[in-house]
């Protein structure tokens, strides 16, 4: 019974979250058929015929009609087979009631269109939006017309957007869009004009109308044979450019790897030659674990190992299990200076003393635990610096330059295949551009030094597997300090020395730093338990529409 309420209460606060995504219905409209019929009054009487195919459970169809301005909509029903269904309006929103699961369902739909057809000096124009933008579902395939009042002569028929292209006339006089498939937010007016002699009861406006579809085919014509010169320019273009870009990204990425791979086989046999032995310390033991095994945030690892290379330096003395004291040694690096500011000014107990005990129950709360995340992320950046001086990487702003303007014309240049319609060509330009720009953001390759300092670390740490002790001890005392500090910053899977070996590499000079055979996990633990409440402490805010079909007029189908 628990689990039972506990189901229902999720389910109904998805519900409340999500609604939806919860009550969508999954379907196609796969044929669409709009009869309009006009009377000698300027009436339109509109039927028209849609096919669902529903996946699922259903509760009924909807459409919205949205009157031209000046403009009404009246008598809406709705028809299965000649049987009438449940309507229900909802502003511009009609909904047709009829539920199911997994069917097939042609529903027809009647209404009436006030007020829409204008007469002029030469012909009655009816210029209508059956959707627009704002519709929400494919129809598969469409096909609207629009009769008069009798069969006739002299119709003119004009289709925009989508319908652009599809009317043709009758032998009866009747209008005849074929649309075929139209997408969902697709707009298509259609605009028909008839013999004005077969509307007596409209009064005439001044003016006249046909002159001004003979403009509209005059301007179309001419967008339609511009939008055809700008496709043949794209495609020209971009069967050029495209290739030449595509070869010049190729190129760049060969030569960089060509080149790291030469240098990196240079390194490595350096770093075999130096045997078993920690790197030279060209850089500082965090920078170094940061280099070579980067991350986003600073692990606990990390944040031990810094805390061993205090002591290892003589800047830190370890007290206890968890608690530490600062020395006079001066820093020699500006992350030093920061991390020993995190531990004994902010998180210390104004002594020169710092446990780690203390920094678990200070984290807690939400205030310190910020301060502590931002210190740490303080902290972070500084080691970043030094890795920056210490040119471990290399620019080439020439090559960077070359692919930034590639990229940025590229870029532009997929504009105007979008504007052109060479939607093959646009496809390939944008991760052309991108590869370009991200290229150029991220070409920093290894310098010698870098590859060299990451080949010699691999060299080392790869070593540490199965080393028995009399190796280890054979080591130079501090290349044992230094290459248990990465091991322990780095989370290295070889490493298997109990820390009682560590303690083993203090010298007994009353000078020289002491190090105690404590397990390095409970720093770990500790930092992990701070970095978990800081982690916390970081994570604990009616629109209308106008749609684009003539005279604000439009709509669209779907179900429910």
């Amino acid at each position: 019974m628990t689990r039972l309420i506990r189901t229902i209460l999720a389910a109904t606060l998805l519900l409340f979250l999500f609604p939806a995504a919860a009550m969508a219905v999954d379907f196609e409209i796969t044929d669409s058929t709009i009869e309009a019929k006009m009377d000698k009054s300027g009436r339109v009487n509109v039927t028209e015929y849609h096919t669902y195919q529903f996946d699922g459970d259903f509760n009924g169809m909807t459409r919205m009609l949205v009157p031209k301005e000046d403009t009404d909509i009246t008598g809406f029903s709705a028809f299965e087979d000649g049987q009438p269904l449940k309507t229900e309006k909802d502003g511009d929103l009609y909904k047709v009631f009829r539920g199911g699961e997994d069917e097939k369902v042609t529903v027809e739909l009647r209404y009436v269109i006030e007020d829409s057809v204008i007469l002029y000096e030469d012909g009655a124009e009816f210029y209508w939006p059956f959707f627009d933008d704002r519709n929400e579902a494919d129809y598969g395939r469409m096909i609207i017309t629009v009769a008069p009042p009798e069969p006739a002569s002299g119709t003119e028929v004009i289709g925009y957007d989508e319908a652009a292209g599809t009317g043709t006339v009758e032998s009866d006089g009747s209008a005849r869009f074929d649309l075929g498939h139209v997408g969902s937010g697709e707009n298509g007016d259609i605009r028909v004009v008839f013999d004005g002699s077969l509307f007596p009861s409209l009064n005439t406006v001044s003016g006249t109308i046909r002159n001004t579809i003979a403009d509209e085919r005059v301007r179309l014509a001419e967008e339609q044979e511009a939008a055809e010169a700008r496709h043949r320019n794209a495609v020209l273009i971009g069967n050029i450019m495209l290739p030449s870009a595509g070869l010049l990204l190729l190129a760049v990425g060969w030569i960089e790897w060509k080149s790291a791979r030469r240098k990196r086989e240079s390194a490595r046999l350096q770093a075999e030659e130096n045997g078993f032995r920690a790197p030279d310390e060209t850089i500082s033991m965090p920078a170094a674990v940061q280099f070579t095994a980067t991350a986003i945030s600073a692990e606990p690892e990390r944040l031990s190992a810094a805390l061993l290379d205090l002591i290892r330096k003589g800047q830190v003395v370890q007290v206890t299990e968890t608690r530490f004291e600062e020395t006079d040694q001066v820093p020699e690096h500006k992350h030093e200076e920061i991390f020993r500011s995190i531990l004994f000014d902010s998180f210390g107990d104004g002594t020169g003393s710092f446990d780690l005990d203390e920094l678990k129950r200070r984290t807690e709360d939400d205030e310190e635990a910020g301060e502590y995340s931002n210190r740490v992320a303080e902290w972070m950046g500084t080691v970043a610096e030094e890795i920056k001086e210490a040119r471990l990487r290399e620019a080439h702003p020439g090559t960077s330059g070359l692919l930034v303007l590639t990229g940025s014309v590229l870029a532009g240049t997929a504009i105007y295949f979008g504007i052109a319609g060479a939607l093959v060509h646009l496809a390939i330009a944008i991760p052309l551009a991108a590869g370009c720009l991200i290229t150029a953001a991220f070409l920093r390759p290894l310098s010698d030094k870098g590859h060299l300092i990451r080949e010699q670390w691999r060299a080392f740490t790869e070593k540490l597997d199965g080393v028995d002790l009399e190796d280890w001890q054979a080591m130079p005392r501090e290349d044992r300090l230094r290459g248990y500090i990465y091991a322990i910053g780095t989370k290295n899977k070889h490493i298997d020395l109990p820390f009682a070996r560590f303690a083993e590499t203090r010298q007994a000079s009353p000078e020289a730093p002491v190090f105690f055979g404590y397990d390095p996990l409970i720093m770990n633990r500790s930092f992990a338990v701070a970095g978990t409440h800081a982690a916390h402490s970081s994570s604990s805010s009616s629109s209308t529409s106008s749609g684009g079909g003539t005279g604000g007029g439009g709509g669209g189908s779907g179900a429910f």
